[in-house]
């Protein structure tokens, strides 16, 4: 799986972690790897990280190195163990099978009151030998300085880190793990974290959890799993900015629907009326053949100014009217649904709707950085292979069941009820020659999307 975040260098560079701190946690971690623990282990990293592990999930994201961090120090510092066994703290207090300096002891009761928690950066000190943060909780309000050189250039005022404190009597320090948020993306996770501390009050009956070190002492894996809720968030905000492109630039249209009719000249003058829309040149191919001995294929569009473009215009819209179809193609299931009920309301029951298709492209979901609060998604490019790969299945669909189905051109009888009926198949035959020429992936690819020779067979041509 890709980690779908541009911030893969440590988020809080040249953090610097006590020597006996860092000691426990070493020692922590050797004994959460004990074979009699290891169990337990997994069980606590797993449902810290939960969320990560559910298939609902609308993309594939993987955690944080930074999230890592924090689970390991959920593990430590909050996971009861769920067999029986001490906690890693109880485990190191109490042991006595090899030696622990005191020095490492005196962090034991720090650690096990440490607890996840939501800071906002309010003052920073850049000094010759040490640096100092004053972070203020966004739970409640209390502040602490941090003084350690755990500065990195890209620390700012106003950030947000989710991160755990531990405090000893005298002294402040981080665990060695944060991550960095903007400071909407921060406050939005806030919120979010805090709500769910409402709802975890309303289910328990009571306001047991008003305390706020209470809350996020117990439910400290709340605090990771509502960070992927955010991280998702705004990767799905960021996707769904993306803009699909061809080759040479212009609009993918990827979002299509497909109609059947019977009154071309009906259509026609309507969709000259149609709001937006204008007629547009046909695209020339090596080898169209005639539509039709009186009616040519026609094809309106309608545009929008593309921004990132400056005055160039892009395509956002097309209608194809062909002698017994109507292709409706647009750049986002949103424009085809509201140009759908807008035809349905210019033209009612006169449109037969076939099927559609409003899944955009498969593509690599685009980077997000925590520390931003602007998502700019570069536009992907759909290859003719692929428009093709998307078209086909579209055409199948539409056209699997088409000699069954009451046809408008044929007064609403099934093609097959017509040839068996009159035992002559010259008129769905040319049907489906006006059918094959005016193909939906030929005129996009060049290539057609579907083997019109199954509906011959379905007919008995």
């Amino acid at each position: 799986m890709n980690t779908l975040s541009s911030t893969d260098k440590p988020l809080l560079q040249q953090m610097t972690v006590d020597p006996w701190l860092k000691a426990l946690f070493d020692r922590l971690e050797h004994q959460a790897l004990a074979p009699d623990f290891q169990a337990q282990r997994e069980l606590g990293l797993s449902f810290a990280l939960r969320p990560y592990f559910e298939p609902s999930q609308p993309f594939q994201v993987v955690p944080l190195h930074e999230e890592v961090e924090l689970a390991s120090l959920y593990l430590y510092s909050d996971y009861f163990p769920t067999d029986g066994h001490p906690t890693l703290i109880e485990q190191v207090r109490d042991l006595i099978t090899e030696h622990v300096p005191q020095e490492e002891r005196e962090w034991l009761d720090a650690v096990r009151h440490s607890y996840m928690d939501v800071f906002e950066i309010t003052q920073i000190e850049v000094g010759a030998d040490s640096s100092s943060l004053l972070l203020k909780s966004l739970g409640d309000g209390q502040e602490f300085r941090v003084t350690e050189n755990i500065l990195s250039s890209t620390l700012k005022k106003g950030q947000i880190l989710l991160t755990r404190l531990i405090r000893q009597p005298d002294h402040i320090s981080f665990p060695g793990a944060a991550v960095t948020l903007s400071a909407n993306m921060g406050k939005t996770l806030f919120t979010l974290i805090d709500d769910e501390r409402r709802e975890i009050e309303i289910g328990l009956g009571q306001f047991a959890l008003g305390e706020w070190p209470a809350f996020a002492k117990q439910y400290g894996y709340v605090f990771l799993w509502t960070l992927v809720k955010v991280r998702s968030g705004a990767i799905w905000m960021a996707d769904s900015q993306v803009q699909y492109r061809e080759a040479n630039g212009k609009s993918y249209l990827y979002a299509i629907a497909i109609y059947e009719h019977r009154e071309p000249a009906i259509f026609e003058k309507g969709l000259d009326q149609l709001k937006g829309f204008e007629r547009a040149f046909l695209p020339e191919t090596t080898d169209r053949k005639p539509s039709g001995n009186d009616f040519t294929v026609m094809v309106w569009e309608q545009k929008n100014t593309d921004a990132t473009q400056g005055t160039s215009e892009l395509c956002v819209a097309r209608l194809t009217l062909t002698r017994t179809q109507l292709f409706v193609e647009t750049d986002s299931g949103e424009r085809l649904d509201t140009l759908k009920h807008e035809l349905a309301r210019t033209f009612g029951f006169s449109l037969h709707f076939r099927g559609e298709i409003t899944t955009p492209p498969a593509h690599i979901p685009p980077e997000v950085d925590l520390l931003s609060d602007t998502f700019n998604a570069r536009p992907v490019i759909v290859a003719i292979e692929d428009d093709q790969k998307i078209l086909r299945p579209l055409l199948e669909t539409v056209y699997l069941d088409w000699a069954e189905r009451p046809c408008p051109v044929l007064h609403d009888e099934t093609p097959r009820h017509v040839c068996s009926r009159d035992g002559d198949t010259g008129t769905v035959a040319a049907l489906i020659d006006q059918m094959e020429q005016d193909d939906l992936a030929y005129r996009r690819t060049g290539t057609r999307g579907y083997d019109y020779n199954i509906l011959r067979g379905h007919v008995g041509i």
